[in-house]
């Protein structure tokens, strides 16, 4: 029986509040005991020497957008170099089960305009399978899955823009009652994304309803995070009164210039909440700027009929002009990130290979003035020439908002990283922001208050009992890190970067990370509600 010794580590074990020094045994892929214990060279595979290091559960990124990659390239570095050890996909309502033969080729589509020409056999098809198909490619990480309610709509009835009738969703909670039955650890959905965007309340109310009922959460893009945030976070816990779900909002923020300092008005929400007996929730980003696709400042009428027909309506001069308009003055019921961040503001990130690579890493202000044309046709332009797969980083938010939202007992560590082209440096450095800014340089939360946020308080979330936290009997997911080292190295101008100051990190038992290099190791298991 393989055993590893880590003696001398300064412990923050997920649970108490303040941080202890002993010794944690590992056997095989659990914690066997911990405290102070007696080395014998014999028993032990390997001793580590954690004196001046500190010891923590594998941090639960709890917005995880790796669907696709981890059947592409399982070493999840990005994560694990930061600690990283469990992931939550199917975010957003935008996952990849159950996918129906009509809908593969759009999603071969999309995947190819983001990551080129991947080999990935696409022969999954209820959500059961996409588990099945995780589990052959292998992972560093462990993968927890949320049913989303984009693809259970394309399965039922496609891009319609209308309310589901009651056959219609009947159909669609049977395939959400599925996926539970498979292991889902809730529902997703993206209230500002089509297919999503044009359901009904009371198409939310009876997925919410099975959600509740199999004790899943329900994980939520809320449908304005700007003017209308506070009513956007009103309408999800009114459908968690109405059904008993859970709800978990994600990558909770207040955008746009007129709202800065708005953080304390939607914080004054989930105590509401709580103090209700309602067990809600969030989970965050530690940066005062967003990402996501480009399209999304285009306004939600033209992507109705979807992908095809929003590439019509860009390409129309007639259409142009009015969705210029828009994007400039704004639409009643729209959240236009257009002048909540700016033209300046706006940063245009992946692309794939092609004469518009050139332009990552450059402002839509930028572009603009290069090509002599307005920043709505740069993104008419990009969107149409790259088929719709380009991403952005928007700067909407205030740092000092985000820094009031990390310290709410709610929250937990989201990365929301898309790991294309020049990504937003949140993929490659959250956690280890949250210890260098927050903890060492700011002091707004203690070590433990931090590793609480990114640990035991996503797992309770998910219903983990043996994982975040350090005790006999979990898991061993374990980070051992130089905290005095440990600084984010990923920016806005070159974010692939790992940060510094992880030395292992083991993923039941075994090390993904070795004196800070990866080994290469894959025993991220795929985890089952």
């Amino acid at each position: 029986m393989r055993k590893i010794l880590i003696r001398g580590a300064r412990i923050v074990d997920g649970i108490a509040n303040t941080a202890f020094y002993g010794d944690v045994m590992i056997c095989q892929d659990y914690i066997a005991q911990v405290g102070q214990i007696s080395p014998n060279s014999d028993s032990f595979a390997k001793i580590i020497e954690a004196d001046g290091l500190t010891l923590t559960p594998g941090f639960i990124d709890m917005h995880s957008h790796s669907d696709i990659l981890q059947l592409v390239e399982g070493s999840a570095s990005a994560k694990i170099r930061q600690g990283i050890t469990t992931e939550l996909l199917g975010q957003d309502g935008l996952g990849l089960a159950p996918l129906t033969d009509n809908m593969l080729d759009s999603y071969r589509q999309h995947v190819s305009g983001l990551l080129g020409n991947p080999d990935i056999a696409w022969n999954w098809r209820s959500f059961a399978d996409y588990l099945s198909v995780l589990e052959q490619a292998k992972t560093a990480t462990n993968l927890a899955v949320l049913v989303s309610h984009g693809p259970v709509r394309m399965a039922v009835m496609g891009m319609k823009e209308r309310p589901a009738d009651k056959d219609e969703m009947n159909a669609m909670c049977q395939l959400v009652t599925e996926a539970f039955a498979a292991g889902a650890f809730g529902l997703s959905t993206g209230m500002i994304y089509p297919p999503c965007v044009f359901s009904s309340k009371e198409e939310f109310v009876a997925l919410c309803s099975i959600a509740a009922g199999h004790d899943g959460i329900f994980v939520v893009h809320v449908r304005n995070e700007r003017g209308e945030v506070v009513e956007a976070i009103q309408e999800i816990f009114s459908l968690a009164r109405d059904t008993k779900v859970a709800p978990h909002i994600s990558h909770l923020k207040v955008i746009g210039r007129e709202n800065w300092g708005r953080a304390a008005e939607i914080l004054n929400l989930f105590d509401q909440a709580m103090n209700e007996g309602m067990n809600a929730s969030f989970d965050q980003y530690p940066y005062p700027a967003g990402s996501t696709m480009l399209s999304i400042l285009i306004p939600a009428h033209a992507h109705i009929g979807g992908p095809e027909a929003l590439l019509a309506r860009l390409g129309d001069p007639y259409m142009r002009e009015v969705l210029a308009r828009q994007m400039e003055n704004g639409l009643d019921g729209w959240e236009n990130i257009c002048t909540a961040a700016g033209w300046d503001r706006i940063m245009v990130t992946g692309i794939t290979d092609g004469p518009n690579k050139q332009w990552e890493g450059c402002s839509l202000a930028q572009i603009a003035q290069h090509k002599n044309i307005s920043p709505q046709e740069v993104v008419f332009n990009l969107l149409i020439e790259e088929n719709l797969h380009v991403s952005m980083v928007n700067f909407s938010m205030s740092e000092q908002d985000v820094a009031a939202i990390i310290q709410h007992p709610c929250g937990m560590l989201g990365t929301d990283g898309l790991l294309i082209g020049k990504p937003h440096p949140r993929a490659f450095g959250s956690a280890a922001r949250i210890l260098q800014q927050y903890v060492k340089e700011q002091g707004i939360l203690t070590l433990e208050q931090a590793v609480i946020r990114m640990t035991s308080r996503p797992a309770r979330r998910l219903g983990l009992t043996d994982r975040g936290i350090i005790k006999p009997g979990a898991k061993a997911d374990i980070v051992l890190l130089d905290l005095a080292k440990v600084e984010e190295r990923s920016s806005f101008e070159n974010p692939c970067q790992h940060p510094d100051g992880f030395e292992y990190v083991f993923v039941n038992g075994e090390a993904a990370v070795k004196l800070g290099v990866e080994t290469g190791r894959l025993s991220g298991k795929v985890l089952r509600k």
